[in-house]
């Protein structure tokens, strides 16, 4: 019930993460020894071992709220295809195991097969296990649907004629859900901002503070580097765990542009990546110095192109879920007033114009009237349109036909439901654009920021070494590094900007409900940006400073 096995959890949490505990303190161990790391040195290898180990303490929490977001998320394609079923000519036995034997509605199904027991092998009446499994389920909201159901039936409420009004509450308890993820999604982008400032004022501190305490820069450098892995891995954690579960595409293990075009992509992007590679290697760092960031953006520019064809499909798919609440409700309607078989009313639907809809409810009239297998004729419709809203809403419509439900109930029921989630995504995109804008701005002041400093650093040192000055009185004031310490300090904030462009561009990606793929054209971009970032900050303090730049020669990564 509680979406957590016991025996589950022990064999496939507990253990596993105990053996890497122990695996992970053994290889801290054995850096330790090999590198003689002593101090805070000695102690930052023992922080792996407890990553697995949190994860371990952490799990069920976790898993319970992610059980708790899935079932609000799932909630109203479950109200929609409960009021829909509700005017066929099944039994309420068959109607519940009609939702507790439903794919896409999990977890909501599995919780519903409960239900389905307890009526048929307990001989409960339905609102006594309706009750059962709302004391039960992580969810307030599926909760208090379920304790208004079950109350409504004790009255005497007609089942249908309940659950079509039921759908108003239903869409605004699901949108007050909704809309309070994306304000915390607008309090995250504050609190990240306040973040990655306090990271560059640690940056500034790593490459200023050597020369004034005498610490380690290797030290320093890992510290904010973990810093930063744990600022952007919980940023990451929060999104995951507090977005809805509302993706855009149908399927995302499957390429999105077909498989020729895709392969033609592929090969495009990677050709374009070795040429940009060469270009570079043998012309561009010859000629100019270029940071080693803006370096990595141009070589990995090519996966642009890709992104560009993912980003060109995602929106003709949002341009479908914008019409489809139309024709479902037309073809709704012309089912019910005409009386005709479903593929006569799509060849009259297949003369009308709906947008980027038309040539798709083509083909499926094409493939309905052979008259072989009407169900693949759908399952080829929702796999052409892409769009994962389209595909619920197509399988509750073709279930509750198949069924004998009404359809002019169904297609009011659908197209209203439809219409208000599209409205919901709309939302959802001005705030994640708003928050790519956030992330895109920090990651160019951070690079900035940081390549400023650097800057600093670099003058400092370059300063103080050809100062005239007895060697005690000035170590007395002053640690200077070593040309090979600046260096790798140069090198490993590049690594902290990587690993910042690197985890951002997966926020971007889990917060739009995109395909994965868009993670590398949001990497890219953030490439850009931290390489100009780093390209300004270098550029404009090193004519502040005023000394000349091939003092920095060799040292600036």
């Amino acid at each position: 019930m509680n979406g957590i096995d016991t025996k589950t959890y022990i064999r496939k949490i507990v253990i596993p993460g105990i053996v890497g505990t122990l695996g992970l303190t053994m290889v801290a161990l054995i850096i330790q020894k090999a590198f003689n790391l002593s101090g805070i040195e000695g102690a930052l290898p023992y922080m792996l071992p407890l990553v697995p180990l949190v994860y371990v303490l952490l799990y069920p929490k976790m898993k319970m709220n992610d059980k708790k977001v899935k079932i609000n998320s799932k909630i109203p394609f479950f109200a929609t295809y409960f009021a829909v079923l509700s005017t066929s000519d099944v039994s309420r036995s068959e109607l519940v195991w009609n939702l507790a034997t439903e794919p896409n509605l999990e977890p909501i199904s599995s919780d519903f097969k409960v239900v389905h027991t307890l009526m048929t092998k307990f001989h409960l009446s339905m609102p006594e296990a309706l009750r059962f499994l709302a004391k039960r389920t992580p969810s307030k909201m599926f909760a208090n649907f379920l304790e208004r159901l079950a109350y409504s039936l004790d009255s005497g409420v007609e089942l249908k004629d309940y659950l079509l009004q039921e759908q108003k509450t239903v869409m605004d308890d699901y949108q007050n859900f909704y809309e309070g993820a994306l304000y915390d999604l607008e309090v995250l982008k504050e609190v990240y901002s306040s973040l990655i400032i306090s990271v560059v004022f640690i940056a500034t501190f790593v490459i200023i503070g050597p020369m004034i305490t005498g610490q380690s820069v290797l030290t320093l450098s890992l510290l904010m580097i973990i810093m930063t892995l744990i600022i952007e891995a919980s940023v990451i954690m929060v999104v995951k765990y507090r977005m809805p579960d509302d993706p855009l595409w149908l399927s995302t293990k499957e390429l999105p542009v077909g498989r020729e075009e895709g392969i033609k992509t592929l090969a495009v992007s990677l050709i374009g990546i070795a040429v940009m590679a060469v270009l570079d290697k043998f012309v561009l760092s010859l000629v100019l110095d270029i940071p080693i960031l803006l370096q990595a953006a141009i070589v990995m520019s090519p996966l642009m192109y890709a992104g560009k064809k993912v980003e060109k499909v995602e929106s003709i798919i949002l341009l479908r879920n914008e019409t489809f609440p139309a024709f479902i409700r037309t073809l709704s309607s012309s089912l019910a007033a005409s009386g005709a078989a479903l593929h006569m009313v799509l060849k009259y639907l297949s003369f009308h114009n709906f947008g980027v809809l038309t040539d798709n409810i083509k083909r499926l009239y094409r493939r309905m009237a052979v008259r072989i297998d009407n169900d693949k004729a759908w399952q080829f419709f929702t796999k052409e349109t892409k769009s994962w809203l389209i595909g619920m809403f197509i399988e509750i419509f073709r279930k509750s036909i198949n069924l004998g439900a009404d359809p002019d109930y169904v297609g009011i029921v659908l197209s209203r439901n439809f219409e208000r989630l599209v409205r919901l995504r709309r939302k959802r995109q001005q705030n994640v654009s708003s928050f790519k804008g956030v992330i895109y701005g920090i990651t160019g002041a951070f690079a900035f920021s940081v390549a400023a400093a650097f800057q600093v650093a670099v003058y400092m040192s370059h300063l103080f070494t050809s100062v005239s000055i007895q060697s005690a009185f000035l170590s007395g004031l002053l640690t200077m590094p070593s040309p090979a310490s600046i260096e790798l300090m140069g090198y490993l904030l590049a690594a902290v900007l990587l690993v910042h462009t690197a985890l951002s561009s997966l926020v971007l990606k889990i917060a739009d409900g995109g395909h994965p793929s868009m993670a590398l054209y949001y990497f890219v971009i953030l490439l850009w940006l931290a390489g100009i970032g780093q390209y300004l900050g270098n550029t404009l303090m090193s004519k502040v400073m005023s000394f000349a730049p091939a003092v920095l020669a060799g040292v600036i990564p």
